[in-house]
C-alpha cells in the first residue's frame, strides 16, 4: 500500500540523515523522497490496469531501470549542486523495491522477485486486477472491520498500520519536515496566479 512504502522510505531516510548528518531531514528532500517511494507503482500499475503491458510489476520495479534513472538524477543533481535531493530520490526508489521483495527473498522464492531483473528475466504473472478491484477489496475490508474491528491489526494491513503510526511519531519528532516547504510552494503558486496580468 502507498502508506507502507512511504513509511518504510521515510524511516530509512531519517535514520540515514541522522547518522550521517546528525540532524533531522530537510523539507525539500523529504518531499522528493515521498514522491519517489510511490514512483514504481505510479509507472507499473497504470501499465497493468489500463494498457495491459505487464501482468504486475515490470519496468518501474526493475533494478536496471531504477539504477539507470538514479544515475541520471545524480548526474543532474551534481551539476546543479542538489546532491541531497538525488540521495532522497534514490533512497525512495530502492526502499520501494526492498519493501516489495524482502519476504520473497528471505523465503528463497527468487522467482517472485524476478521483476527486479526485467527485461533480462520475464516478470512473474500476478492475478489480473484493476483499479476497481482495489476499490472493491477496500470496501470489503471496511465491511469486515465493522463486524470485527480486531481484524484491523491482523495480517499485512496491521503491519502497515503500525508502520504508519510509528512514521507519524518519528515525523513529528523530526518537526514535520516537508510541510513548510510544501506550503511555501503552494503559496508561491497562488501569488503568481494572483499577480498574473489579465489578457
Amino acid at each position: 500500500m502507498p502508506w507502507g512504502h512511504l513509511a518504510i522510505g521515510y524511516l530509512v531516510y531519517t535514520v540515514v540523515t541522522r547518522v550521517r548528518g546528525h540532524r533531522a531531514p530537510d523539507g525539500a528532500p523529504t518531499l522528493v523522497l515521498a514522491v519517489a517511494t510511490q514512483l514504481p507503482d505510479l509507472v507499473d500499475k497504470p501499465l497493468n490496469w489500463w494498457f495491459d503491458v505487464f501482468d504486475g510489476r515490470g519496468i518501474g520495479h526493475s533494478l536496471l531501470t531504477v539504477t539507470a534513472v538514479c544515475v541520471l538524477v545524480a548526474f543532474v543533481a551534481h551539476r546543479y549542486d542538489r546532491r541531497e535531493l538525488a540521495g532522497a530520490f534514490s533512497l525512495g526508489l530502492y526502499s520501494h523495491l526492498l519493501a516489495d521483495t524482502w519476504r520473497s527473498l528471505l523465503a528463497g522464492e527468487f522467482g517472485q522477485a524476478a521483476f527486479l531483473l526485467w527485461p533480462l528475466f520475464p516478470t512473474p504473472t500476478y492475478p489480473k486486477d484493476s483499479l476497481f478491484d482495489h476499490v472493491d477489496a477496500w470496501l470489503a475490508h471496511l465491511q469486515t472491520l465493522q463486524s470485527s474491528p480486531a481484524t484491523l491489526l491482523t495480517g499485512g494491513f496491521g503491519i502497515q498500520l503500525v508502520l504508519v503510526v510509528v512514521l507519524f511519531g518519528i515525523w513529528a519528532l523530526d518537526g514535520f519536515p516537508g510541510v513548510k516547504t510544501l506550503w511555501r510552494l503552494v503559496s508561491r503558486r497562488r501569488q503568481r496566479t494572483v499577480r498574473a496580468p489579465e489578457r
